[in-house]
């Protein structure tokens, strides 16, 4: 079945719909009935447990006087303003049925009642009330447990990786401006060893004012030993035909050791969030199914399993392909076909992290290796780097679906199937 009829058909003349709008001191709700006509005036919901009751009981007394089932309540699921109510009513003893409105669909849709721009809480609270009527909207996953730890932690990790992003940046856009000459000295001027160096060395005058045994030396310290005469006589190369600017060098200085020391800072706080994905992996018990393919380590299983949540609840990989907006479509009309390209109408995180997948699957599993070299070299159709990333991070998550389904450890016999080898086979 069709799943917006199938969404349709679960409301009934029986329903109860239940609209709000979420903010932060104070919600809207609409409460209508299956045809979208309004039961009551709009309601005022505090955000407190005297607000949410309040409005539970309410709903309670226009149940049972229209005689009543089933009630639909829904918001959209933006924002965290939403997430107390909704927890809230997921807990409660009445078991409302939870649902959540897409907020570009509730935009698009808020001129059709009055044919009117104008905005405000009880009409967006009316609009997602018969958005949810249309069969418009869909389950609210809240995750418990493990699950939920895993997402938070996932979340932490993010905004880890975009402060040392942001230190990482800013450092080498200094670097660009006052020595410019220091990255062809490095593979990557953010690697232990140069920040080390940075503290004492990062300008060219500090280079050349420094004596050659005691430069020999730091670079020694630095490096624990790993480097010597050739990187030192790298570094007096760069500095003897440095265009940096040598103005300012004082601020630019301190703002250098503040950054170095917010790399380091964050660094630890990575690898103690990763210490603690890796312990919730092992008490999930399906850390070890995960990655038993190779390829896929603590960090993209946690994050599969932090976004996609409890695997029962999806009937189908196509689902998750979804969740994770990298389902396919295309803008064609009469003779013109477009080109497809994915929707990204899902969780960034879990995109992103499936196509590291696709990455690390290529480089560490044979079976994932073939695969993308088909999809680079095949006659028909054959894709470019970063869409044959995409497409191996599919399969890889196509694999992560059957095994956290059935508990199954990875089997690189069954990893391709048998008509996707003979492909490969004939291209070899």
């Amino acid at each position: 079945m069709n799943i917006l009829i199938e969404r349709i058909t679960r409301i009934t003349a029986a329903t109860i719909i239940v609209g709000i709008d979420a903010a932060k001191d104070m919600h809207w709700a609409r409460i209508t009935d299956y045809r979208g006509v309004d039961l009551s005036k709009p309601v005022k919901v505090h955000n407190n447990i005297d607000g949410f009751e309040s409005l539970l009981a309410k709903i309670e007394k226009l149940r049972i006087k229209y005689g009543c089932d089933q009630v639909i309540i829904g918001m959209e699921p933006s924002g965290h303003y939403w997430r107390a109510l909704g927890w809230y009513l997921k807990l409660h003893e009445s078991k409302p049925v939870l649902v959540g409105v897409n907020p570009y669909h509730t935009k698009q849709a808020k001129e059709l009642n009055d044919n009117s721009q104008t905005k405000s809480d009880p009409k967006d609270a009316l609009v997602v009330a018969h958005l949810i009527r249309d069969g418009r909207y869909f389950d609210t996953y809240l995750p418990e447990g493990e699950y939920a730890e895993l997402r938070q932690l996932n979340t932490e990790r993010q905004r880890i990786m975009k402060q040392i992003s942001r230190a990482n940046n800013i450092l080498i856009a200094l670097l660009d401006e006052f020595f410019p000459e220091y990255a062809t000295v490095w593979c990557n001027v953010t690697c232990p060893t140069s920040l080390e160096l940075l503290k004492i060395y990062a300008f060219p005058s500090d280079i050349a004012a420094a004596p050659r045994d005691k430069l020999l030396k730091d670079i020694r310290m630095a490096s624990n030993g790993t480097e010597g005469t050739k990187l030192m006589e790298k570094m007096i190369r760069a500095s003897n035909r440095s265009i940096g600017v040598k103005e300012g060098l004082r601020t630019v200085r301190l703002r250098m050791l503040s950054l170095i020391d917010e790399l380091h800072y964050f660094e630890e706080k990575k690898e103690a969030i990763e210490a603690e994905l890796e312990s919730v992996m092992d008490a999930l018990q399906l850390g070890k199914v995960l990655q038993s393919m190779l390829g896929v380590g603590p960090i993209i299983s946690a994050a599969f399993l932090g976004e996609v949540g409890d695997i029962s609840r999806f009937t189908n990989w196509k689902q998750v392909r979804s969740l994770a907006g990298l389902n396919l479509v295309e803008n064609s009309s009469g003779k013109h076909k477009g080109k497809t390209k994915v929707s990204k109408r899902g969780r960034p995180y879990l995109r992103h992290m499936l196509y590291l997948a696709g990455e690390c699957g290529c480089r560490c599993n044979p079976e994932m290796h073939k695969f993308y070299r088909y999809l680079r070299d095949r006659k028909n159709n054959p894709l470019n780097g970063h869409q044959a990333f995409v497409a191996t991070g599919l399969k890889v998550m196509r694999i992560l679906f059957h095994l956290a389904k059935t508990g199954e450890k990875y089997d690189p016999s069954k990893a391709l199937g048998t008509v996707r080898l003979e492909q490969i086979a004939s291209l070899a």
